[in-house]
């Protein structure tokens, strides 16, 4: 595995593309929420003063909302680039004729993967903390740890995410149209499912409506979604049964259930496809 690791790196420590998008990605971590304070800083009502974000442990979940989107634009991207490049530069192809099998060459982009999410949450969890210890007053170890798992769904947002960039590529294999599926679903396509669902309900009179927060990249979005959303009861509880998001558990729970999907379509459609 970590051969295989190696052998990834050498590939792409040259392209221009993914060192940038490596580079923009690990810069903007940790200070784009920063630029916030000037934006909001005389906020009220609802939106509290943007400086309170910063604090111990609301920092938290504003440091994974902005960094989940963060992973979806620039490492969902280059795991697209990784993946359809090799195919449009037959660098895939000549992988597998001159040594590699199909699993090997699928192993490697996995591996990949999930050293990304890795490298990812740690740089969420580091600058969580110091943003955190630098605006809270008063702060100590146990406040630094209250903040119901977000490490590990921040992770598990990640891996899902990745995973679902590398179904994407490993399907549609071409670059244009892999990028074009991978932003259009979850931004356009999935959202307009669910107001189908919404509206099909509303329509049968059935009051019942949380099938809509099942939907992959809802399930994925909610184990990072804007806090706001999860802690005004005005957003969640916009009918007696309905709720806008997960609790944590079914989240977390639905994230690894979805990303392992993710993985297992990918390989599936790997496997049978031809090089």
């Amino acid at each position: 595995m970590l051969q295989l690791l190696k052998t990834e790196i050498k590939k792409f420590k040259s392209n221009s593309t993914i060192t940038l998008l490596i580079v923009f990605f690990t810069l903007l971590m940790p200070f784009v929420i920063l630029t916030l304070k000037g934006v909001f800083k005389d906020a009220t009502g609802p939106i509290k003063a943007i400086s309170e974000i910063y604090d111990l442990p609301m920092i938290w979940d504003y440091q994974g909302y902005t960094g989940s989107w963060l992973v979806f634009f620039f490492l969902g991207f280059m795991v697209l680039q990784m993946f359809t490049n090799e195919v449009s530069q037959r660098t895939m192809r000549q992988n597998i004729i001159f040594g590699y099998t199909k699993k090997e060459f699928f192993t490697a982009k996995v591996t990949v993967i999930i050293c990304l999410s890795i490298f990812a949450t740690i740089l969420y969890a580091f600058s969580s903390a110091v943003i955190g210890m630098l605006h809270t007053p008063g702060f100590d170890f146990e406040l630094l740890m209250d903040n119901n798992w977000a490490i590990l769904r921040f992770f598990i947002s990640t891996l899902g995410t990745l995973f679902f960039a590398l179904l994407v590529a490993v399907v549609f294999r071409r670059g244009g149209l892999s990028m074009f599926i991978y932003f259009a679903y979850p931004l356009i396509l999935e959202p307009i499912m669910r107001g189908l669902v919404i509206y099909g309900l509303i329509k049968s009179g059935k009051p019942n409506w949380t099938l809509m927060n099942y939907f992959p990249m809802n399930t994925l979005e909610d184990l990072m979604t804007f806090p706001l959303v999860r802690t005004s009861s005005d957003f969640i509880n916009v009918h007696e049964n309905m709720t806008l998001v997960h609790s944590y558990p079914i989240a977390i729970g639905m994230g690894i259930v979805y990303s392992a999907l993710f993985l297992f379509l990918a390989w599936r459609s790997f496997k049978k496809s031809d090089i």
